[in-house]
């Protein structure tokens, strides 16, 4: 009987153990996350359709802020061929924008530097200039494009029909519209892949971009008339691209970190990117008949 009594004043000990031992050994950590200073971010593009093309400059937000990043106005923005020398001017009604002249296009092998001049970024009353350069690639256009419907995933496949020069490494920048409309717009929604992906220098059917079917989405009619927009770029924004898309997909193991800035290609500090690429397109004309083969 005193054994069977002392086994239960044993076990209440041992229970009492464990609940209080663990709070003993809990440490508080108090984490001081660092506030970088300010730094210039710079979204271009430019292409060679003739049309009114921009960039936008903004400033940097620290980490883990809701707050979005503010535009810098009044920037000097040249844009140069190693020719001319164009300044865009920025927009009366979108602060931070800065726009070329109606008609501008680029020519594929040139070479464009930006300047970003009489801004002055971390408030030290000093003045600071940024550029970069980018060479605009060459791009061969689509022979013809198809679509599929696919049930797993919800979306429908764009199929790529296209000859690659098999002499040269090249990277393509994939985007879509509908109706003439891009909804393809943020970099998230961009695909990129090198021409490792055709074999022997063709495209037979490569899945290279898609469209929503999910729940929610607007169904494809009769009539719409889907684009893809394929774009010759450079491997330095093929990478840029690529890495954007992965820090957007977060970090793993779940404690490896916070996302660090993608490197671009903007000088003294500068974050974002500069880029060239040229465009070409194929388009695809929904029919009846193809609605109902899809179904």
């Amino acid at each position: 009987m005193v054994m069977i009594k002392l086994k239960k004043i044993l076990y209440y000990i041992f229970w009492v153990l464990v609940v209080i031992l663990p709070l003993g050994c809990t440490e508080y950590i108090d984490l001081e996350l660092e506030t970088a200073s300010q730094r210039l971010v710079v979204d271009g593009v430019i292409t060679n359709e003739r049309q009114m093309q921009y960039l936008r400059l903004s400033k940097s937000v620290p980490f883990m802020t809701d707050t979005i990043s503010p535009p810098v106005t009044g920037a000097t923005v040249l844009l140069s061929d190693g020719y001319n020398v164009e300044q865009l001017r920025e927009a009366n009604e979108m602060p931070g924008y800065y726009l070329t002249q109606n008609g501008f296009s680029g020519n594929p092998g040139n070479r464009y530097e930006l300047t970003i001049s009489a801004v002055d970024i971390n408030e030290d009353g000093q003045t600071e200039t940024y550029g970069a350069v980018s060479v605009m690639p060459g791009v061969t256009a689509p022979d013809s494009i198809d679509m599929m419907y696919d049930d797993t995933w919800k979306v429908w496949k764009i199929l790529l029909y296209a000859d690659d020069p098999p002499a040269t490494e090249d990277f393509y920048l994939f985007r879509m519209l509908v109706n003439g409309t891009l909804i393809s717009e943020s970099i998230s929604e961009f695909n990129v892949v090198s021409d490792r992906f055709f074999d022997n220098g063709k495209a037979e059917g490569v899945w290279v971009q898609s469209i929503n079917a999910g729940e929610g989405t607007e169904p494809l009619k009769e009539g719409d008339v889907v684009t893809l927009q394929m774009c010759g770029i450079t491997e330095t924004y093929f990478n840029f691209v690529e890495g954007v898309q992965r820090e957007g997909r977060g970090q793993y193991p779940l404690f490896s970190g916070p996302p660090a800035n993608v490197t671009g290609n903007i000088s003294n500090g500068g974050l974002g990117f500069f880029t060239a690429f040229s465009v070409s397109y194929a388009n695809f004309v929904i029919s009846a008949d193809f609605l109902e083969e899809q179904r």
